[in-house]
């Protein structure tokens, strides 16, 4: 008995520790350090309206100001409001299963939430994905939960997640055929949603106001934002075919999912929500569904990015969690699940900013020299610059320059900087079975960047 009602928590945490060291990336100089910057600027002269997108979001933007404070600026807020993020979605999806389909359910839930890729691979880094999410999640909890008061708190967390990322009214469309049937939610209760999510906004809205003179400022920002998104993303681990089933395809074949839609429509065949949990269920159904039909609509406005389908990635966890969970196989089912996540988590590469880490490694092994490299690497190595309290690099192709191999000026190589390999590769690695891998998978597993030297030119 005692090992029974602790099991379920010890293999949660086992999971989630294994999901988070086999998929740790870490600091990765893109939109974390935009986050970053944003909160800084709360800390140092606050109130701050936000100079860009990811300035803007404010939920984050401020939690992170808080970690820093906390913490200090470095590394260790960077993780923490990532892992808080993390454990604040895990929490809230296993609740929520527990609310539709029973305690089992619950832990199951929390389970794969864990571990699915597309979750672990925005837990490591801050990002503004997880946040949105658990505030949806919340939302529909509390909406679905009935009266007025929980209603309107529903409605501030939907407002919340927009304040995240604009691209949240894409799922609370979902509401809106909802509120045409008048079930399972009443339209009061969604009325009233509606005023607490308003209320948000316009809080929002009145704060810009206030600073800037313009109260639509951030959605005005976020509309110019799309001129910088990368379309080459779509093909960023996706198997792309014709533009009606690629957003389906995503689903089924980008390792962000690992099998969980493969098995969704034999847990949807098997009704294994029970009747008391349909209703809520149907509410964060239709949520998805709409976020996945406008995400598919709005491809050449979005990308097919795997993190635009959590919330379906969610709602499918739910309802396999709730299918596991009525089976004498469920817990076998579930081991294979995770252990598949976890395979898919190891193969990943962890280290996309290589030649960046290998510059700020080179700063570190010659203190007393300059490091030339491309201007980007320059530009993006500044918070890790700071952080270590150096300063000695610098834009240029001469003098002791880092760069790729196969871009590398004239001169003679100090140090070399081979990328290193995932950790599934590391683990063939240690195994001696290098040799057995063919060679395309073999570079992808064993040398998922260009390996970097430090080249000293000559003249």
């Amino acid at each position: 008995m005692e090992m029974r009602r602790h099991g379920w928590p010890l293999a949660l945490i086992a999971a989630a520790l294994a999901a988070l060291a086999i998929g740790w990336i870490g600091y990765i100089a893109s939109d974390d350090a935009l986050y970053y910057r944003g909160a800084l600027r709360w800390l140092v002269d606050p109130p701050f309206a936000g100079a860009n997108h990811w300035a803007t979001r404010f939920p984050l933007t401020l939690t992170f100001a808080g970690m820093i404070a906390l913490l200090g600026k470095g590394y260790a807020a960077f993780a923490a409001t990532a892992l808080l993020f993390y454990l604040a979605l895990v929490v809230v999806t296993g609740v929520f299963a527990r609310r539709v389909a029973g305690t089992r359910a619950g832990w199951i839930a929390a389970i794969l939430t864990a571990t699915l890729p597309v979750i672990v691979s925005n837990a490591t880094t801050v990002s503004v994905d997880l946040l949105e999410a658990s505030a949806l999640m919340l939302g529909i909890l509390l909406l679905t939960r009935g009266g007025d008061v929980m209603a309107l708190a529903g409605g501030t967390c939907f407002g919340v997640a927009i304040l995240c990322r604009e691209t949240s009214v894409l799922p609370l469309a979902g509401l809106a055929p909802l509120f045409l049937l008048g079930r399972p939610v009443p339209r009061r209760a969604l009325v009233l949603a509606g005023i607490g999510c308003a209320l948000v906004l316009g809080v929002e809205a009145a704060f810009q106001y206030a600073l800037t003179g313009d109260p639509l400022r951030r959605y005005a920002i976020a509309f110019h934002h799309d001129e910088h998104i990368d379309r080459a993303a779509n093909r960023e681990g996706n198997v792309l075919l014709w533009p009606p089933i690629d957003p389906l395809l995503v689903l089924l074949v980008n390792d962000d999912f690992g099998v969980l839609f493969w098995l969704l429509p034999a847990a949807l065949a098997a009704r294994a929500v029970p009747p008391q949990g349909r209703g809520r269920m149907t509410v964060l159904g239709a949520m998805a569904l709409a976020a996945f039909l406008l995400v598919a609509v709005l491809v050449h406005k979005l990308v097919l990015n795997p993190r635009y389908f959590t919330l379906p990635a969610l709602a499918a966890v739910i309802v396999v969690a709730a299918w596991l969970a009525r089976r004498r196989w469920g817990p076998l089912m579930l081991a294979g699940m995770v252990a598949a996540n976890l395979l898919l988590l190891s193969a990943a590469n962890v280290h996309p900013r290589w030649t960046m880490e290998a510059l700020v490694a080179a700063s570190a092994a010659y203190p007393h020299e300059t490091i030339a490299a491309d201007r980007h690497n320059v530009l993006i190595a500044r918070e890790s610059m700071q952080f270590a309290g150096r300063s000695n690099i610098r834009s240029g192709r001469t003098g002791l320059v880092i760069a790729e191999v196969d871009a590398a000026p004239r001169g003679t190589i100090v140090a070399r900087y081979p990328s290193p390999p995932t950790r599934l590769g590391a683990a063939v690695r240690a195994l001696g079975l290098e040799s057995l891998v063919p060679g395309a998978i073999a570079r992808r597993m064993f040398r998922p960047n260009a390996d970097v030297v430090l080249v000293r030119t000559s003249g």
